[in-house]
């Protein structure tokens, strides 16, 4: 009973000591210059004082002097003087570079550069990942993993704190959660530290939940993220490396995927415009408008919502995080691999704006290399996916040695194979599934003529050969063909991808038919011009009743044409495609709606025409007159060439124009 009083006490003296500071420190705050002016990157629409952070770290700090100076001192664990010295040490360097970066503003750098200096501190004080994992490790690498876990955490919960009650929040959260597996693992001590933090984020939450009347600002972010990275240095998970390196990681998952999103997204984004040799090139550690609560708030969450969500997104991981600690070894792995699925369905639905830029990466990087430059990278990439199956067949299935007599049998003739085939010839960012599939038949034809190679200089039974050969076949397909069919995927991923982000700026599009022509528009959309033309894809309508309510192409149809109002109104849409040649009364129908929705109507419908001996066109096999044909292109080409607001987008085809 006592072992709880005493948490219970230091809890609330943290909460009641920030509950008391707040209000003093929004006092003070605009007389030294800490207010958050409203920017077209803040949320907020009124000045905001941002030093909360100094009343988080004071409530916080006398916590811990009331949890060391009790009566209580060796009950339940107690704080070790020196390692509390090393992190009120850190943690008031943290305070006073935030507290300046908040007024005056700091690079990147510059910021960089202190919290590597914080975190050198630290390893110096005991807190290194070797004591973390009671493993021995290089000094080097002890060093730069534990430089790297602190400013992971860090810049975590500073690049998190964009939207009110975030960062303090989940910083209650993470704490709590690493309070749990502390107590789990007989670590009471440690767990003191996030008890006495738990208390001072609830008691600034309480002025920091939208809508906020305060900030934490960097000084206050920047504390959490390492109190918790600190802390989390010092649990002893009784378990395998791999389970002690996720456990901590998952109490504070949240921020943490954050922020890896957000070092994806702009490398990402930077290597596009060396790319493309854009002098405006995106900074790695610029601001952006892309983080998780911003993608939430964009889809028509409040900020009070998307802060929930948020909140039972970290309870979750948390949870995980405490059973993977009381888990056998066999649970633990069946866990992790529920966190992978889990994983891959929130990486679909919130990183879709950093697949968009990996893709154009990948296909703008696979579009600079030219003629030899690309075939020797493509042959050298099957060589090595060839020598790579074989060592692996042999040397861990078969346990066999591999000499070098196997080596150039089965890398040399299924290589030679593919190439008299003419497999280097074709570009296959822009191929067919059959051309795919006939690669894989002249890669067994190769591996084929291997394995009778190998029945004359080998002295292994058929039998073993024939299991050789498959896992041959198996492997090299996932390197050679799967590296083929990934460059095909990038490419629909990205036409997909291109056509469903957007900003609240860019044109809403519906399209008008679910037909051959809808797909040819849907990857014309993706094409490089077209992202001059920014749209985002809605959906589709058709009067198909096998296609209502189903996805295709990647793209919700959205109903019939008996309901294109209510989808008009309900999708708040801008313009609409035509991709059939419907009938006149049904077009009429849409057209009625333009004046009403401010709708731009457009139209995708390519022609086939008969040409006579002299190259005269003769007729159209559509339903418009030649007249009416020429008209439209003459009315198109004018409207191109004066920028009229109803001329196709930037790149777009014109019908029948070419």
């Amino acid at each position: 009973m006592e072992f709880l009083i005493k948490y219970i006490v230091v809890f609330l003296v943290g909460l009641v000591v920030a509950w008391l500071l707040v209000p003093l420190v929004k006092k003070v705050a605009p007389r030294l210059g800490l207010v958050d002016e409203p920017s077209e990157r803040r949320i907020h629409k009124t000045p905001v004082p941002r030093c909360g952070g100094i009343a988080v770290f004071v409530a916080t700090h006398i916590a811990l002097i009331v949890a060391f100076l009790g009566p209580w001192r060796d009950l339940a664990g107690a704080i070790h003087l020196q390692e509390w010295g090393f992190i009120f040490a850190g943690s008031l360097a943290l305070l006073l570079f935030g507290l300046f970066d908040d007024r005056f503003g700091m690079r990147a750098w510059l910021k960089l550069f202190v919290q590597l200096g914080v975190a050198l501190l630290m390893f110096f004080g005991g807190f290194t990942f070797q004591a973390f994992l009671h493993i021995p490790l290089p000094w080097i690498v002890n060093l730069v993993a534990t430089l790297f876990w602190f400013t992971l955490l860090i810049n975590a919960f500073n690049l998190i704190d964009g939207m009110d009650g975030a960062c303090a929040g989940l910083g209650l959260i993470a704490s709590a959660g690493l309070v749990g597996m502390l107590l789990s693992l007989h670590q009471p001590a440690d767990a003191l530290v996030l008890v006495a933090l738990a208390g001072a984020c609830f008691g600034f939450l309480r002025y920091n939940f939208n809508p906020a009347s305060i900030f934490l600002g960097d000084c206050g972010s920047m504390f959490i993220g390492f109190m918790l990275a600190a802390v989390s240095l010092k649990a002893n998970v009784k378990q395998s490396m791999m389970v002690a390196l996720l456990v901590p990681l998952l109490a504070v998952g949240v921020p943490v995927f954050d922020v890896i999103m957000a070092v994806w997204r702009r490398m990402a984004r930077k290597l596009i415009s060396i790319i493309q040799k854009d002098p405006l090139a995106c900074k790695v550690f610029g601001p952006d408008l892309d983080h998780i609560h911003h993608k939430l708030m964009r889809s028509g969450m409040t900020q009070r919502k998307a802060a929930i969500y948020l909140y039972i997104a970290a309870v979750f991981v948390c949870l995980i995080a405490l059973g993977a600690t009381a888990m056998s070894s066999n649970r633990t792995a069946l866990l992790m691999i529920g966190m992978i699925v889990a994983l891959h369905v929130v990486v679909r639905q919130l990183a879709q704006v950093e697949l968009w830029t990996s893709t154009q990466v990948v296909l703008q990087g696979v579009r600079r290399p030219r003629s030899i430059v690309t075939v020797l990278v493509a042959m050298g990439w099957d060589l090595f996916a060839l020598a790579l199956s074989t060592l692996f067949v042999f040397n861990v299935v078969l346990s066999y040695p591999v000499t070098r007599a196997h080596l150039a049998v089965c890398v040399i003739i299924p290589f030679a194979t593919m190439y008299f085939y003419g497999v280097y010839k074709t570009v296959w960012t822009r191929s067919r599934i059959s051309q795919l599939l006939v690669l894989i038949l002249q890669l067994v034809a190769g591996e084929v003529l291997a394995f009778v190679a190998l029945l004359w200089i080998s002295d292994v039974l058929p039998f073993g050969l024939v299991v050789a050969l498959s896992m041959h076949i198996l492997i090299s397909a996932v390197g050679i063909v799967g590296m083929r069919a990934a460059l095909r995927l990038v490419r629909d991923l990205n036409a997909w991808l291109r056509c469903s982000i957007g900003s609240e700026h860019d044109t809403s599009t519906l399209i008008l038919g679910a037909g051959e022509n809808a797909i040819l528009y849907l990857r014309q959309a993706s094409f490089e011009d077209q992202q001059k033309a920014p749209r985002k894809i809605i959906g589709l309508i058709d009067d198909n009743p096998a296609l209502q309510n189903k996805v295709v192409y990647g793209y919700p149809v959205l109903g019939n044409f008996s309901q294109l109002e209510e989808v008009l109104k309900k999708h708040g849409i801008n313009e609409v495609v035509f991709t059939h040649h419907y009938s006149e009364e049904l077009r009429e129908g849409v057209f009625a709606l333009k004046e009403k929705y401010d709708l731009l109507i457009r139209e995708f419908v390519f022609f086939l025409q008969d040409l006579d001996q002299h190259g005269a066109c003769q007729g159209a096999l559509n339903p418009y007159s030649l007249h009416e044909l020429n008209c439209r292109i003459h009315c198109r080409l004018r409207a191109r060439g004066e920028g009229a607001s109803d001329a196709p987008g930037e790149g777009e085809p014109l019908p029948g124009a070419d």
